[in-house]
């Protein structure tokens, strides 16, 4: 299925607060309660070690994503003294009340741009259900700004070009129907509208189809790399729930960046300290795949060698 950017109602400046706010609480709610990113965790606190940050940056929060669910916040407090400060284009009004007395966990109230971060919030940048919402152009802008501060990315999504995710989507507004009287802190303008006028189940409907449209696949996020060598990449597919999350990892070269097994995973070669030697042999049970003289778009210079590696060891 061909990748098609189309509109999202949360990107757009009209869309009322309420209404925004309301849905960016359901989906901290749905992904909290699922812990839909638990496959992927291992993963980014690797990363996260390996380039030795001591705070992460965690981009386009919205309701607070992952950093907000138990798992998570075991997680990050075995990695102590690691914080995270959330941040948002549209930062949520109830933010700092639902993160309450939590010292490892910390937002902003003003508004950061993913392309334009602040010299102030230095730190591993973290990206969950949100990279989708960026065209191309802007979405090697947000990488450059990552590569340029040097502090590491990574990014993860759970929407996909499934028919599964889409399928899956389709029952969030009955998922928001159930979770919004449970969902803290409480407000009557989201039972407003999620019950008797229900415009943020509709929001979600169509904001959740049209991120599975938008998502990219691993190839389609390395070739957004192809112009920023200094990082060692990795992406791919973290199997282990109901849908797998896609995933984007970049570290400095010369971090210790470990490619998880049994998963799909793409990285440039050509360059000192890449993850993968083209030339190399190609264990049985793996597919691999050259592309020669690959020029990207203007923004990025020509890749000469691309090796995608599929690892379908059992």
């Amino acid at each position: 299925m061909r990748r098609l950017q189309l509109f999202e109602i949360l990107d757009q400046a009209w869309c009322p607060p309420a209404v925004r706010h309301g849905a960016t609480d359901y989906l901290e709610a749905i992904t909290s309660r699922g812990d839909v990113y638990r496959s992927i965790q291992a993963d980014f606190f690797r990363a996260i070690k390996d380039c030795g940050a001591e705070r992460v940056i965690d981009l386009c929060s919205g309701g607070g994503g992952p950093w907000l669910s138990p798992g998570w916040r075991a997680a990050l407090a075995e990695y102590a003294p690691l914080t995270v400060v959330l941040t948002d284009k549209f930062p949520s009004d109830v933010l700092s009340a639902r993160l309450g007395v939590d010292s490892t966990l910390s937002c902003v109230n003003f508004p950061v741009d993913a392309a334009s971060v602040p010299e102030s919030l230095r730190g591993f940048r973290t990206i969950f259900s949100s990279f989708h919402h960026f065209p191309d152009t802007v979405a090697r802008n947000v990488l450059e700004d990552a590569v340029r501060s040097g502090d590491g990315f990574a990014m993860a999504e759970v929407t996909s070009r499934t028919s599964r995710a889409l399928a899956t989507i389709l029952l969030m507004p009955i998922f928001d129907w159930i979770l919004t009287p449970r969902m803290r802190p409480f407000r009557w303008s989201r039972l407003l509208f999620t019950y008797l006028l229900p415009l943020i189940p509709l929001v979600v409907l169509w904001d959740g189809i049209v991120s599975c449209l938008r998502t990219r696949t691993p190839e389609e996020l390395l070739t957004l790399t192809s112009s920023f060598p200094q990082f060692d990449w990795t992406a791919g597919y973290a199997q282990g729930g109901w849908l797998a999350p896609v995933y984007l990892i970049g570290v400095p070269k010369g971090s210790q960046m470990r490619v998880p097994q049994g998963r799909l995973s793409v990285a440039q070669d050509g360059s000192p300290g890449s993850l993968h030697n083209a030339d190399r042999k190609v264990p049985q049970g793996r597919l691999n795949v050259r592309l020669s003289k690959l020029a990207l778009s203007r923004f990025a210079s020509p890749l000469t060698t691309c090796a995608v590696t599929m690892d379908c060891a059992t």
